[in-house]
């Protein structure tokens, strides 16, 4: 069954703001070309530090609430360090987010909450979502960074950011649709919290014609991909027709650049 998510939204169209830098070719190697074995035991993994920052902040807060003695230890922040390889990162890392490490042990904001959902970040993909719009059926896939649940017993995803990047509202409307699916009975806000500022966006609610706005989006985007991966297994010399290039100053920090012939680092 084909599929469909906010990362491969993303994928297709750029968040506002970041037009200059989308390429489709990227979607097209990532998906029509895999990495050779070898390709992946000699090549480093390619993740920017907003992205490492991102990822260990995370965890940070997840191994907090799996030890909740160490938001009151003095020495928390460090043994959580450890937890997490902290001080093998560069610098710039380490410092950022021993930095979220202390801010979140002087304000831990989820230790009172109803906890539902509260992911490390590194985990498996989730079952997938079996969402049926219009009598076309495909897999939505949606992994929630934490769950609340309110005293009026809504349920509020929260997902976290770091840096200074505006988040993608594509994001809470997937995650909106997700829950309507995961959690009937309940209704679901969404909202963006900023581990590194301290900061939560506007909480973003969902209206049923929205809700099925962005199915019909997600179903649009399943078939456009499947689409197009069967038009290049059919004809591999359409390649760059279906998934366009656009190379610039970003395909420095492309993961697969190294596999790509218009790769300005190449």
């Amino acid at each position: 069954m084909e599929f469909a998510s906010y990362h491969l939204w993303s994928q297709f169209e750029p968040a506002l703001g970041w037009e200059d830098t989308h390429c489709q070719m990227q979607r097209g190697l990532r998906w029509t070309q895999p990495a050779r074995s070898d390709e992946i035991e000699q090549l480093p993994v390619t993740e920017t530090i907003w992205q490492k920052v991102g990822k260990l902040a995370q965890q940070g807060v997840y191994e907090f609430h799996q030890d909740p003695l160490l938001l009151k230890h003095p020495s928390g922040c460090e043994r959580i360090a450890d937890r997490l390889y902290l001080y093998y990162e560069i610098a710039t890392v380490r410092d950022r987010v021993m930095q979220i490490l202390r801010q979140y042990q002087a304000d831990p904001w989820l230790l009172d909450r109803d906890i539902l959902v509260l992911n490390r970040g590194d985990e498996p993909i989730p079952p997938p979502i079996v969402v049926e719009v219009d009598g076309y059926q495909f897999h939505l896939l949606a992994a929630f960074d934490c769950i609340v649940r309110s005293i009026d017993n809504s349920i509020h995803i929260i997902d976290f950011k770091t840096g200074l990047a505006a988040p993608d509202l594509r994001q809470a409307d997937v995650y909106l649709l997700a829950c309507t699916y995961l959690y009937p009975d309940r209704t679901p806000v969404a909202s963006f919290y900023n581990l590194e500022t301290m900061t939560s966006s506007q909480v973003i609610t969902a209206t049923d014609e929205s809700l099925a706005q962005t199915a019909r989006k997600l179903a649009q985007i399943a078939k456009l991909h499947q689409q197009q991966l069967q038009a290049y297994q059919t004809n591999t010399d359409c390649f760059d027709r279906l998934f366009s290039p656009h190379p610039g100053t970003h395909c420095r920090s492309c993961p697969v650049n190294y596999r790509c012939t218009y790769s300005t680092t190449r």
